[in-house]
């Protein structure tokens, strides 16, 4: 079995970060979203994954360089325009040949085994198997209707929804789903459904089968949803420091410290992930923020924040919350400013407070 993972969203909801980052290389928890989907498919034994891009090929190369030298091999198949899932499904025809295959949405964050899923989509002999959770709001999902194991019918975000059991971005295929996507026209939305096409194997007699998820799933669409996953994530996390932390300074909780980091009188309170050569001064880091490399913090306060790369951030006494700064950004406080700040910056922005 292979994998492909779609990664050619435009993540407009996400802008101005997405304008120079792909969201599925958004870190949460100093990691990139697309490294958790790699991680569980090498977990259920995938090891050849084709990875549907955009026009990013060289920042996705950058950023994968952590999987070149294990048991994995990957390849960028470019879409240039995004049609809908369906359209990325049958560009993958190529790559998959006659195999099997997983497909998985890039902008999505899940906790289910996978291998549970691929063995029971074998066991039942099935032509396509679909991971499902429980929502509040299934107008906004795409829809399964189910009996016993298998599905009866799907519908794509329904006005009247018969269940609350969503599609949970997570597929897996025989070479059927090919002529599915084939035979189908756009949706309403100008985009080629994979909703569609899962109808039509129901609807000429192929079986579909079913996983449901009780763990946790999120389809990353905002900020909101990408600080949740960060603060799940780091809720987690145990202490492992190789840095430096000061007499002078105060630390509670759990946190991660990377080699050659320095934390000099100030007041940590975990759980805080802290990446390599970072510097933090005179500065309270509040519960989940994750602050990644080369990054300096001097007389401020953050918590619930994801801080990237080579950031600068000074005499910022009020509290940064619930904040995405992209790389190379510098805030910085020239005076007051208001008792709770919230920033979604994009790369090399600068910001001045009064």
């Amino acid at each position: 079995m292979k994998g492909v993972i779609l990664c050619g969203g435009l993540g407009t909801r996400l802008r101005p970060i997405t304008y120079t980052l792909p969201k599925q290389l958004i870190p949460v928890s100093n990691r990139p979203v697309i490294f958790y989907i790699l991680d569980s498919l090498v977990e259920a034994n995938i090891t050849e994954i084709g990875i549907f891009i955009k026009d990013d090929e060289d920042i996705f190369k950058n950023t994968l360089k952590e999987y070149e030298n294990k048991n994995l091999s990957y390849e960028f198949i470019h879409q240039s325009q995004p049609l809908g899932l369906a359209d990325a499904v049958a560009m993958s025809e190529n790559f998959v040949k006659d195999d099997d295959f997983i497909v998985v949405l890039g902008d999505n964050f899940y906790e289910f085994d996978l291998k549970k899923l691929i063995d029971d989509y074998y066991n039942s002999s099935s032509n396509c198997s679909i991971l499902l959770h429980e929502v509040d709001e299934p107008q906004n999902f795409g829809i399964a209707e189910i009996k016993e194991d298998q599905v009866l019918a799907i519908e794509e975000k329904p006005k009247n929804p018969k269940t609350n059991l969503a599609i949970a971005g997570v597929y897996i295929f025989d070479k059927n789903i090919f002529k599915g996507c084939k035979e189908i026209g756009p949706s309403w939305r100008g985009e080629y459904e994979i909703t569609d096409s899962i109808k039509w194997l129901l609807n000429n007699d192929y079986k579909v089968t079913y996983n449901i998820s009780e763990s946790l799933w999120l389809d990353l669409e905002t900020s909101k949803d990408i600080l949740h996953v960060n603060q799940h994530i780091l809720s987690r996390l145990k202490n492992n420091i190789k840095g430096l932390i000061n007499e002078k300074s105060t630390i509670t909780g759990n946190i991660s410290l990377g080699e050659n980091s320095k934390i000099y009188n100030s007041i940590i309170r975990g759980p805080v992930i802290v990446g390599n050569n970072t510097i933090i001064e005179n500065s309270y880091i509040g519960p989940y923020t994750s602050i990644m490399n080369n990054v300096k913090i001097i007389d401020s306060q953050i918590e619930n924040s994801i801080i990237l790369d080579k950031c600068f951030i000074s005499r910022i006494s009020n509290t940064i919350d619930s904040s995405i700064i992209e790389k190379n950004c510098n805030i910085i406080s020239q005076g007051s400013c208001r008792k709770i700040n919230s920033f979604i910056l994009g790369k090399d922005s600068s910001l001045i407070l009064y």
